[in-house]
């Protein structure tokens, strides 16, 4: 199966339809084949549904994009009662593929000019576990809540709906947050100078940012501020000596970047639960 549905924007695909459903315990989805895609997401309870003979069992908080022209059905009954959201949409051209994307810079495949716009190619997995479900199940809600009596309530529609479309692509691939970039910066900083004695003023000085905002980003995305996570890093390291040579525990702690090597033998011990001797002997006799 070709996991991703690729296409190009502009221009988006076409909002056509949304609504909500309810299968009761022993129903199955019907039979059919359409000539539009069909995104089935699962609210509660779970979904048995087969595309093209190929069996997908979708659960609360997943979904799946039925592709058009490919025949789908439900092969077993539900289990229990079982909530859904649907939402019917057209793309022309569009191809079924196996091309992840990572980035928004890995979408590009033509910059704006004064004439053009900048285009996009999307990968969108066709079934997906939703990460954010506060956000779809508002895009979503917001669709169903507009009234197509008044001529502009369509548009909206359509833009809600292109708003879904990014969100499920966004979700497609890990888009850092200012946090994460910061904290990426600083572990890549801490790995090339892991043995220096870490500076804070210094590090703020290098990367252009307050001392405790680094500490903040650093806690939140890794959980750890940049001491405890240098010292993991000397930890590592001296694990990977401890195990590979017959080096003195006092000059292995000298290559990690420490100088007293009864501080290093308590910060192994902190760290592993053992001394580094202990650690020694245990991954020596792992190795025979």
């Amino acid at each position: 199966m070709n996991r991703f549905i690729t296409f190009t924007v502009p221009p988006f695909p076409v909002y056509i339809a949304s609504g909500k459903g309810v299968f009761d315990q022993g129903e199955r989805h019907i039979s059919r084949t359409f000539t539009v895609f069909d995104l089935l997401y699962v609210t509660r309870g779970q979904l048995w549904i087969t595309e093209d003979r190929k069996a997908h069992h979708v659960k609360e908080g997943e979904y799946i994009i039925l592709s058009p022209g490919l025949s789908h059905g439900g092969h077993l009954p539900c289990e229990e009662e079982t909530h859904y959201e649907w939402l019917h949409f057209s793309i022309d051209p569009f191809e079924l593929t196996n091309r992840p994307r990572e980035h928004w810079f890995d979408m590009k495949q033509n910059q704006a000019t004064f004439e053009k716009p900048a285009t996009y190619e999307f990968s969108l997995p066709r079934k997906g576990k939703v990460k954010g479900r506060n956000v779809l199940e508002k895009h979503l809600a917001q669709m169903r809540a507009l009234n197509d009596d008044a001529s502009e309530l369509p548009l909206k529609k359509q833009l809600q709906f292109e708003e879904l479309l990014i969100h499920l692509q966004k979700e497609a691939f890990h888009i850092p947050s200012a946090k994460e970039n910061v904290a990426s910066e600083v572990v890549h900083y801490l790995e090339r100078h892991f043995m220096k004695k870490l500076q804070m003023d210094e590090l703020a000085e290098k990367l252009h940012y307050h001392p405790d905002y680094i500490t903040r980003c650093m806690q939140t995305v890794y959980g750890l501020t940049p001491n405890q996570y240098i010292n993991r890093l000397k930890v590592e390291k001296a694990k990977s000596m401890l195990a590979s040579t017959n080096d003195q525990i006092a000059a292995i702690a000298e290559q990690v970047g420490i100088d007293d090597p009864t501080y290093f033998s308590k910060l192994f011990r902190q760290n592993e639960g053992m001394t580094p001797i202990e650690y020694r002997h245990l991954a020596k006799r792992t190795t025979k």
